[in-house]
């Protein structure tokens, strides 16, 4: 039986309803789904401490953006694991958690919880994927908490198949000192609710949060990314990349908030997004929230179409002019995908992107 989950990802300062971004639903049928049974982890790695048992409590006040993704998940949940990095550790490969739904584990609603002692140093990937014939759905919420000093790569590919639905949330608390560095990558779905927030509790705590998606045929994407500034001279930074195709329906909520205390606080979000069809939807709503007097912060929204004299100065040096428009338009993802490890993901996101470009001739 279908069921409705409303009021997610909802933007942090209402606008008009009319507008259709404050939040968004998702419909749902999970009767008949087994529930996930495989393992995620494929490897050891030597070093890192992993529980499957509840060792951690959830913060009882997620952020505000992301509490009903995190009651929902809660309620779902069947699988819970907890990675601890631990103090002065320094990862010498990804630590890689491969999530994959079939028929046989179709439902996945997953806890992780990532603690990153002082001065460790790792990166974690966590890749979902899904068998297109059988009927599947995604519901996830990840902790992670960067203790001082610490630097931690946290890398999220939702690759599932296109008529799966996903709803994912990240929730990250950086230290005195430490340093986060999240890519999240939208490439599958149906439909795709992602949100992210990042804390940044510590004097001098950073954090740059990537993102990029790829969204074509009568796809939905709403994601709802948030950094907010809580001591002195902390520093964060939002960049999208996106492509919208056919009558694909993207919404994009960001904001940098800076709360009272953040003195020397600076932030910069930015979202560059190519339009490739006139029937598809692109909503963007970025949010600048201020409390404190001495902060640096920028936003920016990019959307538009292939760059005509790009276009001209490939197509003159012999390369046909659909080749260019997909060179052109997978370039203006270099940003975020550098940032991808390790190099097979990267080859198969961007292999991905290709594919998807390959509907705009």
């Amino acid at each position: 039986m279908n069921q409705t989950i409303k009021r997610l990802n909802k933007l942090q300062i209402p606008t008009w309803n009319a507008l259709k971004i404050n939040d968004t639903s998702v419909v749902t049928d999970l009767d008949g789904m087994p529930a996930y049974a495989g393992n995620p982890m494929q490897k050891e790695y030597s070093g890192i401490q992993i529980s499957h048992g509840p060792v951690l409590k959830a913060a009882e006040n997620p952020p505000v953006i992301l509490g009903d993704i995190r009651r929902y998940a809660a309620d779902l949940n069947n699988y819970r694991l907890h990675i601890t990095i631990p103090a002065g550790f320094a990862a010498k490969e990804p630590i890689i958690l491969d999530f994959h739904l079939d028929s046989g584990s179709a439902l996945l609603s997953e806890e992780l919880f990532i603690s990153a002692e002082a001065g460790s140093d790792a990166t974690v990937v966590l890749r979902y994927s899904s068998d297109g014939t059988a009927n599947c759905f995604h519901c996830g919420y990840t902790t992670l908490h960067v203790k001082a000093d610490a630097n931690i790569r946290l890398i999220k590919a939702q690759r599932l198949a296109e008529n799966h639905t996903g709803i994912d949330a990240t929730e990250v608390n950086v230290d005195t000192g430490a340093e986060v560095h999240v890519v999240l990558i939208e490439a599958g779905t149906q439909k795709s609710v992602s949100g992210c927030s990042i804390q940044l509790t510590g004097k001098g705590a950073s954090a740059d949060l990537d993102g990029a998606y790829a969204v074509n045929r009568k796809r939905e994407l709403d994601f709802n990314y948030r950094i907010e500034y809580k001591e002195k001279n902390t520093q964060g930074n939002i960049n999208v990349r996106g492509v919208l195709l056919d009558k694909a329906r993207k919404a994009a909520k960001s904001t940098l908030d800076f709360l009272p205390g953040a003195a020397g606080a600076k932030g910069r979000e930015e979202e560059s997004v190519l339009v490739l069809s006139s029937d598809a939807v692109n909503l963007s709503a970025p949010l600048l929230l201020c409390g404190e007097d001495d902060v640096e912060g920028q936003h920016a929204t990019t959307t538009g179409k292939i760059d005509e004299n790009k276009l001209f100065y490939l197509m003159s040096r012999g390369i046909g002019k659909n080749e260019a428009r997909k060179l052109i338009a997978l370039a203006s993802f270099n940003s975020v995908l550098e940032k991808i490890e390790p190099e097979s993901l990267q080859e198969e996101i961007s292999s991905f992107i290709k594919e998807v470009l390959g509907d705009a001739d």
